[in-house]
């Protein structure tokens, strides 16, 4: 158990799950993690996970001021607004209270286990280290690791310009703010996204200098247990995948596999577009 990493109390973990799993009936669980099953495959075989920018980048192909480019366009389309969309998401939970998927005497504590699961993401978003509170700090906040890597990379947030792309993706989050389900599979989407995008720009980022690995690029991938790898992601990506079971509604399938595909677009849209730029 990697000890700076708070969501990796898979005690806890596991009594949330537990609880959102029975806050449905069985049948009904069934059917809806078939369903969000179907979402998650739909997600992983996208031809977002095959760009050929990962590779570019795993074979550390792009020159530093290429990379400069990306990170400038990657802080505008998620890193800036995650924490805005996690938020909002927690918020968003109350509408369980009249969920008619979860068990009636169910529905208002469902609203605290899911902001509590969804606050394990948060927490480590934050800096937070509830092993060691006074280890904890803002400081440690991934976007402030992500504007400290801009500064290492002589990069001023606030006077770049972005690309269309990277602004569509913003906007696009923003305009499901306010639907719980909708930014449940926007940022199950995004946690994977972060996944593999961010092992494959830490793999270039730190030919060029090892410090460039550490920081942001420490705090994202998958969790492997190492107390030099903080990354958290897989267990906050199946996380939303869980929540998103509890609160499937089946009369909106279309809805949300329609939303899915135009979100991984726009994200397929963005990397072909770094993808150009780095040409």
């Amino acid at each position: 158990m990697n000890i700076l990493s708070f969501t990796q109390s898979e005690h806890t973990r596991a009594e949330l799950l537990h609880f959102i799993q029975h806050s449905l009936s069985p049948e009904l669980w069934e059917n809806n993690a078939y369903a969000v099953s179907g979402l998650k495959q739909r997600t992983e075989s996208h031809a977002l996970f095959q760009h050929p920018m990962l590779e570019r980048l795993k074979a550390c192909q792009l020159s530093l001021q290429q990379l400069k480019a990306i990170h400038i366009n990657y802080f505008t389309a998620i890193v800036r607004i995650f924490t805005d969309a996690l938020s909002m998401l927690i918020y968003q939970a109350a509408t369980l209270e009249s969920n008619a998927n979860i068990h009636a005497e169910k529905r208002i504590p469902a609203k605290i286990y899911a902001r509590y699961l969804l606050s394990l993401n948060l927490f480590d978003e934050l800096g937070f280290n509830t092993h060691q509170l006074a280890q904890s700090s803002p400081a440690k906040s991934h976007l402030i690791y992500f504007l400290d890597l801009m500064r290492q990379l002589e990069l001023d947030a606030a006077q770049q310009h972005a690309e269309a792309e990277a602004y569509a993706l913003q906007a696009f989050i923003q305009q499901h703010m306010h639907s719980y389900a909708d930014l449940l599979l926007i940022l199950a989407c995004t946690e994977l996204q972060v996944i593999k995008f961010s092992e494959a720009l830490r793999i270039n980022m730190q030919a060029y200098d090892p410090a460039f690995a550490l920081g942001y690029y420490a705090c994202h991938g998958i969790a492997d247990g190492s107390s030099q790898h903080l990354a958290n992601d897989d267990n906050h990506e199946d996380d939303i995948w869980a929540l998103l079971t509890q609160c499937f509604a089946g009369e909106h399938r279309q809805h949300y596999q329609q939303m899915q595909m135009q979100y991984l677009e726009l994200w397929n849209d963005f990397w072909s577009r770094m993808h150009k730029i780095a040409s």
